[in-house]
Protein backbone atom coordinates (compact mmCIF):
# COMPACT_ATOMS: atom_id res chain seq x y z
CA UNK A 1 0.00 0.00 0.00
CA UNK A 2 2.77 2.69 0.87
CA UNK A 3 5.56 3.79 -1.47
CA UNK A 4 8.56 4.84 -0.75
CA UNK A 5 8.86 5.88 3.17
CA UNK A 6 5.56 7.00 3.86
CA UNK A 7 5.16 4.79 6.54
CA UNK A 8 8.32 6.80 8.19
CA UNK A 9 6.38 9.92 8.42
CA UNK A 10 4.04 11.40 10.81
CA UNK A 11 1.12 13.25 10.27
CA UNK A 12 0.69 12.26 6.37
CA UNK A 13 -1.60 13.88 4.37
CA UNK A 14 -4.97 11.51 2.98
CA UNK A 15 -8.64 11.64 2.79
CA UNK A 16 -11.21 9.32 4.83
CA UNK A 17 -13.95 7.54 2.49
CA UNK A 18 -16.73 5.92 4.82
CA UNK A 19 -18.96 3.62 3.69
CA UNK A 20 -19.53 0.22 4.27
CA UNK A 21 -15.72 0.15 4.48
CA UNK A 22 -13.10 2.42 5.88
CA UNK A 23 -10.32 4.03 2.72
CA UNK A 24 -7.97 6.11 3.59
CA UNK A 25 -6.69 8.05 0.38
CA UNK A 26 -3.40 9.01 0.04
CA UNK A 27 -3.61 11.80 -3.45
CA UNK A 28 -0.04 13.47 -2.32
CA UNK A 29 1.73 10.35 -3.39
CA UNK A 30 2.62 9.15 -6.65
CA UNK A 31 0.97 7.14 -7.54
CA UNK A 32 -2.05 7.69 -5.80
CA UNK A 33 -2.65 4.84 -3.02
CA UNK A 34 -5.50 3.70 -1.04
CA UNK A 35 -5.83 1.36 1.62
CA UNK A 36 -8.87 0.09 3.79
CA UNK A 37 -9.15 -0.20 7.83
CA UNK A 38 -10.07 -3.41 8.81
CA UNK A 39 -10.47 -2.80 12.22
CA UNK A 40 -12.90 -0.05 12.96
CA UNK A 41 -16.24 0.37 15.06
CA UNK A 42 -19.17 2.88 13.25
CA UNK A 43 -20.13 3.75 16.56
CA UNK A 44 -16.64 4.71 17.84
CA UNK A 45 -15.99 6.38 14.33
CA UNK A 46 -19.30 8.70 14.72
CA UNK A 47 -18.51 9.70 18.23
CA UNK A 48 -15.42 11.39 17.11
CA UNK A 49 -16.16 12.70 13.46
CA UNK A 50 -19.11 13.87 12.08
CA UNK A 51 -21.38 12.26 9.45
CA UNK A 52 -22.29 13.95 6.29
CA UNK A 53 -25.76 13.62 4.85
CA UNK A 54 -26.40 12.35 1.76
CA UNK A 55 -24.12 10.28 -0.93
CA UNK A 56 -22.30 7.19 -0.62
CA UNK A 57 -20.51 8.05 1.82
CA UNK A 58 -21.23 8.84 5.44
CA UNK A 59 -17.33 10.86 5.70
CA UNK A 60 -15.47 12.07 3.02
CA UNK A 61 -12.76 14.24 5.22
CA UNK A 62 -9.38 15.41 4.84
CA UNK A 63 -7.82 13.89 7.45
CA UNK A 64 -3.85 13.64 8.72
CA UNK A 65 -2.86 9.77 9.66
CA UNK A 66 0.73 8.58 11.39
CA UNK A 67 1.07 4.91 10.57
CA UNK A 68 3.19 1.96 12.06
CA UNK A 69 4.07 -1.39 9.59
CA UNK A 70 2.58 -4.29 10.92
CA UNK A 71 3.78 -6.39 7.98
CA UNK A 72 4.67 -6.24 4.53
CA UNK A 73 0.61 -5.64 3.80
CA UNK A 74 -0.28 -4.27 6.74
CA UNK A 75 -0.12 -1.05 8.58
CA UNK A 76 -0.91 0.23 12.42
CA UNK A 77 -2.74 3.60 12.54
CA UNK A 78 -1.04 5.24 15.74
CA UNK A 79 -3.26 8.57 15.43
CA UNK A 80 -5.86 10.13 13.15
CA UNK A 81 -7.13 13.38 13.08
CA UNK A 82 -9.97 14.91 10.64
CA UNK A 83 -11.00 18.00 9.87
CA UNK A 84 -13.91 20.51 10.08
CA UNK A 85 -14.13 23.87 8.60
CA UNK A 86 -15.78 24.68 12.07
CA UNK A 87 -13.54 22.33 14.44
CA UNK A 88 -10.26 21.73 13.21
CA UNK A 89 -8.18 18.78 13.77
CA UNK A 90 -10.42 16.59 15.56
CA UNK A 91 -8.83 13.54 16.96
CA UNK A 92 -9.97 10.27 15.74
CA UNK A 93 -7.24 7.92 16.87
CA UNK A 94 -4.04 9.02 19.21
CA UNK A 95 -1.45 6.78 20.41
CA UNK A 96 -3.07 3.63 18.59
CA UNK A 97 -6.71 4.29 20.77
CA UNK A 98 -9.62 5.85 20.00
CA UNK A 99 -9.28 9.33 21.50
CA UNK A 100 -11.75 10.94 23.88
CA UNK A 101 -14.84 11.92 21.95
CA UNK A 102 -15.10 15.64 21.27
CA UNK A 103 -18.49 17.75 22.06
CA UNK A 104 -19.46 19.72 18.66
CA UNK A 105 -22.37 21.12 19.76
CA UNK A 106 -24.25 21.88 23.12
CA UNK A 107 -26.95 19.22 23.86
CA UNK A 108 -30.46 20.41 24.67
CA UNK A 109 -30.32 16.82 27.07
CA UNK A 110 -28.65 18.54 29.35
CA UNK A 111 -30.69 22.18 29.42
CA UNK A 112 -33.91 21.63 28.26
CA UNK A 113 -34.08 25.57 28.09
CA UNK A 114 -31.76 25.36 25.74
CA UNK A 115 -31.88 27.54 22.20
CA UNK A 116 -29.27 27.00 19.59
CA UNK A 117 -27.36 30.28 18.13
CA UNK A 118 -28.82 31.17 14.54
Amino acid sequence: MITGLLSEQKNIPCTIKVSDKFEVIFSTVVPCTAGIMREWDRQLLEERAIARAGGVYTHDEPALITLNKKTKDSYEVVDLYVFYNDFGWCPVIKDREYAVPNQFWDSDEEDPDYIPKK
